[in-house]
């Protein structure tokens, strides 16, 4: 493929691929002649690297690249601590001395059918990770390390595997809803310390590790508006309604830091964490503690088949159904592309539904009373009787009245 230029772009870009391995990018010159000649001295390059083969460089193993990942990238991001988790599995499954030279597509897929082959969380009764663990916490992190190796770290990797090749099917998200009955059956089993975690969530759409991570220097109640980081590290703002004003404010002077806490209700130690709970001492609400909260006080409630990012899809199918704006969904899931938010366009559905019926019953009126004020001007004896027994039966499914 030839120099070209982008929309957004002043300069030319190239783009080309050597052993299966794509080389993109800008040029930096705004002449076709030069970015040709830039293009010309990248291919050579390119093609000087991947000559020397999987050099000394690409001998780096996983273990350090993945250290070396950490440090540039991986500590700074929202989820770090799940990262270092991840990270950590993902060396352990290809093992730590593998060079990261020497990881081609046989390797890859003996890797993933490996982690596809774990419990969750080590537990034998929880069952095997789902594809989704496997895709996001396994290829999907070796795909950024290699990335990170050829762009920054400037590592040939003629024998990088295709990585569409080696994602696992997933199954398509499910949209359920919290039903106004369930809603109200947890609410009488629900600890007062973290209804306003639950509604927060069901007001906002934000993520559990959203919602959980939440300071009080990310709300700006003069700015009317609550900072937060997204999935992809990608900022989004939520704004302060009414509603959220009456979750958020009394909670002020809780905890200088941190929005959402508890006040522990009896002294123990957390099994997953290791952190020791005094009673009556108050603590942030963590990611796993809101889970094991939740899971414990909706099996009082009697509801099944609901988990928290639940309350997501609550808020959006609600939202949507209210205002009947798509888009608004949209800045508020913090979606980029809206074909992802039209999962709940159910709700829409839904009106649609009710809007043809209600069309179809104001025109079975229409015509009855069209069908009354002919007769009458025809025989006016007619105006003062009832509608006939035909008209009347009009539209009844019944014996001797078919519909079709």
């Amino acid at each position: 493929m030839s120099v070209y230029k982008r929309e957004d772009s002043p300069y030319y870009h190239f783009d080309f691929q050597r052993r299966g391995v794509r080389f993109y990018g800008s040029t930096g010159e705004t002449s076709r002649r030069e970015a040709e000649a830039f293009e010309r001295a990248e291919k050579e390059r390119v093609k000087a690297a991947l000559a020397r083969g999987a050099g000394a460089s690409a001998r780096m193993s996983i273990d350090d690249a993945a250290g070396r990942y950490w440090t540039e990238v991986g500590q700074h991001t929202t989820n770090a601590e799940d990262l270092d988790r991840e990270l950590a599995e993902l060396v352990a499954t290809i093992g730590a001395s593998t060079a990261l030279g020497d990881i081609d597509d046989n390797t890859l897929a003996a890797c993933v059918a490996r982690r596809r082959g774990t419990f969750r969380f080590g537990k034998p009764e929880l069952g095997l990770v789902s594809p989704a663990t496997v895709n996001r916490g396994f290829t999907q992190i070796l795909r950024r390390i290699f990335m990170r190796a050829r762009k920054v770290w400037k590592i040939a990797l003629p024998d990088e595997p295709d990585w569409s090749g080696h994602m696992l099917k997933e199954p398509r998200e499910r949209v359920r809803e919290l039903r106004l009955d369930e809603e109200i059956a947890y609410e009488d089993v629900e600890w007062d310390d973290y209804r306003p975690v639950r509604l927060f969530a069901q007001a906002t759409g934000l993520r559990r590790r959203e919602v959980v991570s939440l300071t009080w220097p990310q709300v700006d109640w003069a700015a009317g508006i609550i900072r937060v980081v997204g999935k992809g590290d990608k900022p989004h703002v939520v704004p302060i309604t009414p509603e959220i004003t009456e979750l958020l404010w009394p909670l002020r002077g809780h905890d200088p830091v941190h929005v959402f806490t508890f006040v522990a209700k009896r002294t123990r130690r957390c099994g997953k964490t290791g952190k020791r709970y005094v009673r009556g001492t108050r603590y942030p609400v963590t990611y796993w503690g809101w889970g094991t909260r939740f899971a414990r006080d909706k099996e009082k409630a009697g509801i099944e088949d609901l988990k928290i990012h639940d309350l997501r899809h609550t808020s959006a199918t609600r939202t949507l159904r209210a205002s009947k704006n798509l888009r608004a969904v949209k800045e508020m899931l913090g979606h980029s592309d809206i074909k992802t938010t039209m999962r709940y366009a159910h709700a829409l559905t839904d009106d649609i539904a009710d809007a043809m019926k209600a069309r179809h019953a104001d025109e079975a009126t229409r015509r009855a009373k069209h069908e009354r004020d002919t007769k009458s001007r025809e025989n006016p004896e007619l105006a003062s009787k009832p509608a006939s027994k035909k008209l009347a039966n009009k539209g009844k499914v019944g014996k001797g009245n078919p519909a079709f």
